[in-house]
């Protein structure tokens, strides 16, 4: 029997994004392989992280011509479900609009896929003439796919709840065996203003001044994309006591694997909104203990007290105490980094999130019981 086409729209890395990364991890899966005839429209603009959010002229042109790809690829595959990863700012939504229409002017079903939290929000913070613009794309959406239970509510207000479906991110990895065995906190991460990397570096100037600490580093690995926030945290780390805290550039591959490998504590605590940050999967599965915060999906892979500690804000001051708590207690890290890989077992590998996935498209086209 032949398999439904669906065509799946994304970025693939570089740069290192989260969706960009879940666009690579879908394709490679053989449970979604084996059910479907998958295809892939690359929709990347910007060649790094720097470059995102800004204006060029050349970029409408680039994406004129991807519209015409889209349009032509659309009329040879007719594909029966297209993916669409959608934006979360105004910008970024109209820029979507298009493949949504075309998608489904081609006869094809449409879902949608929210990477983060805060479309909703977004579109609440609209004039009426650009909410009718969104509610339009909305209409010929089918279904939505959300990275965790509590961000259902999301697209309330433009489906019904039972064309809202949950896929957690989740990927496959392994580690290398550790080559240094110094204790090690590691943040991993691209360094925005929202990720709270100035507040955890803040955290680490509180315990400076404390003398019951047990000899540690902090690496903290990113890609910038601020020169000013990039200063005030090169700024932070430079003060008096703060030798054991380095930022270093960002880092992939193997060497990303190499670096978790060698943690003991992995601190994340964003204080914009997220989705389901790709770190803390990472982290989880390389059964370290987790320090974040209460953003998005993050309660689902960070419960507090059990692999990690989960705060309301990155406040300096709390997250110094949960650093504390973990550097200073060899049991308790055990402890929570092996319930952080238990939960990455249950929950989050990436043969689960094809699965998810690939029970999502069976019921778009109808095919749960065929």
């Amino acid at each position: 029997m032949e398999k439904p086409v669906i065509l799946i729209l994304g970025k693939l890395p570089p740069p290192y994004m989260g969706p960009a990364v879940a666009t690579k991890i879908i394709l490679e899966a053989e449970v979604l392989s084996e059910r479907f005839d998958l295809h892939h429209f690359d929709t990347r603009i910007n060649a790094s992280v720097a470059e995102m959010g800004k204006f060029r002229l050349s970029k409408l042109a680039v994406l004129g011509r991807m519209y015409s790809a889209f349009r032509r690829k659309m009329i040879r595959l007719k594909p029966a479900l297209v993916l669409i990863p959608i934006a979360q700012t105004p910008g970024g939504f109209l820029k979507d609009i298009p493949f949504i229409r075309i998608a489904e002017t081609k006869g094809a079903k449409v879902l949608v896929q929210l990477r983060g939290s805060e479309f909703r929000d977004m579109y609440f913070s609209l004039g009426p003439l650009r909410q009718q613009m969104v509610r339009s794309a909305m209409a010929r959406v089918h279904a939505a796919v959300v990275l965790g239970e509590n961000l259902r509510y999301i697209f309330e207000d433009f489906l019904p709840g039972d064309r809202i479906f949950v896929v957690p991110n989740g990927g496959d990895f392994s580690f290398p065996e550790r080559k240094d065995t110094k204790l090690r906190v590691t943040y991993l991460a691209n360094c925005l203003p929202g990720k709270g990397l100035k507040e955890v570096l803040e955290a680490f100037e509180i315990l400076s001044e404390q003398k019951d600490l047990p000899a540690y580093e902090f690496h903290a690995f990113g890609s910038w994309d601020n020169p000013a926030y990039r200063a005030d945290c090169e700024a932070v780390a430079q003060r008096p006591r703060m030798e054991h805290c380095m930022l270093r550039g960002p880092v992939s591959g193997d060497a990303k694997w190499q670096a978790l490998a060698d943690s003991d504590i992995f601190v994340f605590a964003p204080k914009s909104p997220e989705g389901h940050p790709w770190s803390l999967v990472e982290a989880a599965a390389a059964g370290l203990p987790l320090i974040s915060t209460e953003r998005g999906a993050i309660p689902q892979n960070v419960i507090d007290g059990r692999n990690g500690f989960i705060l309301k804000d990155p406040e300096p001051q709390l997250l110094a105490k949960a650093l504390k708590n973990l550097l200073t207690d060899p049991e308790l890290r055990r402890s929570m980094g092996e319930a952080s890989r238990q939960l990455y077992e249950a929950h989050f590998t990436g043969t689960q999130m094809a699965m998810r996935l690939r029970d999502v498209a069976e019921s778009v086209l109808g095919l749960s019981e065929k």
